[in-house]
């Protein structure tokens, strides 16, 4: 909950309230006028920070992807093998979404709402995905174990190959798990056996 009091307008706030918003009342539903009230401003206050409520709802978009992604920081720092490394980033980021699924459902559809409507944001973040992948492929050439040409184009083939598990209608797959480590394995055994 946002405390009001002697609140001092800026970017951060607007998101957080924005947030609570969208929580509160859906992606769908939920407009400037609620994040104003909310806030005890006016529709302006809000304008002088966000030109309207496309890029406000995607502002909050890319700084729910930003946390959303956060622990793959983490796995890029871990002193691991670039095979292991591979493995727990994507499925970090697999299984990210899924969690934001079921804990932060209002978020979650936010997310697929602006999927659909304007691909800016998600554009961004799946290179940022891609350009990780390539960093740990990068890693595995270095230690002689991965072995491709083009560590881009096999960054983009494995990220395309994995994001059929971030869609939810891959959720209650029972069997979601099993594939999710069954492709990951399949994709390193890949690299580590490219023709050298």
């Amino acid at each position: 909950m946002i405390n009001l009091d002697k609140i001092s307008l800026d970017k951060e706030i607007i998101l957080d309230a924005t947030e609570e918003v969208i929580r509160r009342f859906g992606p769908d539903k939920a407009n400037i006028t609620d994040v104003a009230k909310l806030l005890k401003v006016s529709h302006a206050a809000i304008y002088r920070y966000y030109n309207g409520k496309t890029t406000l709802w995607n502002a909050v978009t890319e700084r729910w992807l930003t946390h959303l992604h956060a622990p793959s920081n983490g796995i890029l720092k871990e002193d691991s093998p670039a095979d292991v490394k591979l493995s727990n980033l994507l499925e970090s980021f697999v299984e990210a979404k899924h969690h934001s699924a079921i804990n932060d459902p209002e978020m979650f559809a936010n997310y697929i709402k602006l999927a659909q409507s304007s691909m800016e944001v998600i554009e961004k973040s799946k290179e940022e995905g891609i350009n990780c992948i390539e960093n740990v492929i990068v890693q595995g050439i270095t230690e002689g174990i991965f072995f491709t040409e083009s560590t881009c184009q096999e960054a983009r083939a494995i990220y395309l190959a994995t994001s059929v598990f971030i869609y939810p209608n891959s959720f209650e797959d029972p069997d979601r798990k099993k594939n999710i480590q069954s492709v990951i394995s399949l994709l390193i055994r890949g690299l580590k056996n490219s023709i050298r």
